[in-house]
C-alpha cells in the first residue's frame, strides 16, 4: 500500500504544471566617469535600463569645478552611438551650470544593445574644459 501510495504522488507532480517565471524587470545601471583640466574636474553620473534590445537612458547628472557653485559654466551632454562606419546622436543638450545640473531625458532615448554608446559631458568654465565619457552598454 505503501509503494502504491508514493507511485500515485510521483506520477500526480510529474503531471502538475509549474507556473512560468515572471520576466525579468530591467535592471538600472548607473556609470560615472571623470575628467580633470588642472584644478578644474567634471563628473559625470549617468542611468540607464537594459530591455528589449535597447540600453534606454533613466537620466544623467554631473558636477563640476573644485566646488560645486564656485564658478559658473556650460556643460555639453552628447548620448551617441555607432553604427556600422556612422555616429548617431540621440540626445544632445547644452546647458549653464554652477556646480550641478540634472539631465532629463525623453523615454525615447535608447542605444541599441548591439551597438557601441557613449554618452560624453564637456565642462567649460571659460578657463578651462575637459570632457567626461561614459561608455553605455
Amino acid at each position: 500500500m505503501k509503494t502504491a501510495v508514493q507511485v500515485a504522488l510521483v506520477t500526480l507532480l510529474a503531471g502538475a504544471t509549474v507556473p512560468a517565471a515572471p520576466a525579468e524587470a530591467a535592471v538600472a545601471v548607473q556609470r560615472t566617469a571623470v575628467c580633470h583640466a588642472g584644478g578644474y574636474s567634471g563628473t559625470l553620473t549617468l542611468r540607464y535600463e537594459t530591455d528589449g534590445g535597447f540600453h534606454r537612458m533613466l537620466g544623467g547628472y554631473t558636477t563640476s569645478g573644485p566646488y560645486i557653485g564656485d564658478v559658473a559654466g556650460t556643460v555639453r551632454l552628447q548620448i551617441s552611438y555607432r553604427s556600422g562606419t556612422t555616429t548617431q546622436t540621440v540626445y544632445s543638450r547644452s546647458a549653464s551650470t554652477t556646480g550641478s545640473t540634472t539631465f532629463t531625458m525623453p523615454s525615447a532615448t535608447a542605444v541599441p544593445v548591439a551597438s557601441a554608446g557613449t554618452a560624453a559631458a564637456k565642462f567649460d568654465n571659460g578657463t578651462a574644459s575637459c570632457t567626461a565619457t561614459v561608455p553605455i552598454g
